[in-house]
């Protein structure tokens, strides 16, 4: 294929914005990922972490419920948790309302670890939108959170959200 039919194939990819968005998500996660393999953190360890601190102004939250929360299958979540528990970032103990699971609350350096993990989140996302006035970039998180909004994983979260606070819709994590 010559060099000008692979210029094409760009150009058209270029007006797609489901392709730009996916390059744009795959490039964001690489980065941050890379950001964050200091603190020894995968991709699932570091947004369980986040949901964990989330959810520390609400109490403990369920293995399950988390599960849910990250979208993450519950099978996998085990290792993850056992990972972070290991390593002082959070608690597990016995869900008193389900004797079969486990409720999880994060520690004070679970806390810290999750401090840092939102300073890199910022940080990446300055770099990423440097190119953008501040009014395109209220623009920009206005459409994205609109598309957001109509997915799947949108309302998986908002159901999550929504069991973690006894049936209560929280807008507020």
């Amino acid at each position: 294929m010559e060099r000008a039919e692979y210029t094409g194939i760009g150009e058209l990819l270029m007006q797609n914005n489901a392709f730009l968005l996916a390059m744009l998500g795959a490039e964001s996660k690489r980065k941050f990922t890379e950001a964050v393999e200091a603190l020894h953190m995968g991709w699932q360890g570091q947004n369980v972490i986040t949901a964990l601190c989330l959810f520390a102004k609400y109490d403990a939250i369920s293995q399950r419920q988390l599960a849910d929360f990250v979208c993450i299958d519950p099978r996998n979540l085990v290792a993850v948790v056992d990972n972070l528990e290991q390593r002082g970032l959070l608690k597990r103990t016995p869900n008193p309302a389900d004797r079969r699971g486990y409720q999880m609350r994060i520690t004070d350096e679970g806390k810290a670890v999750s401090e840092r993990i939102q300073t890199i989140r910022s940080e990446l996302e300055a770099d990423i939108l440097a190119s953008l006035t501040n009014q395109e970039k209220r623009t920009l998180h206005g459409l994205l959170k609109k598309v957001w909004e109509s997915t799947d994983i949108s309302s998986g979260l908002r159901a999550a959200t929504k069991s973690a606070h006894g049936g209560r819709e929280k807008d507020s994590i």
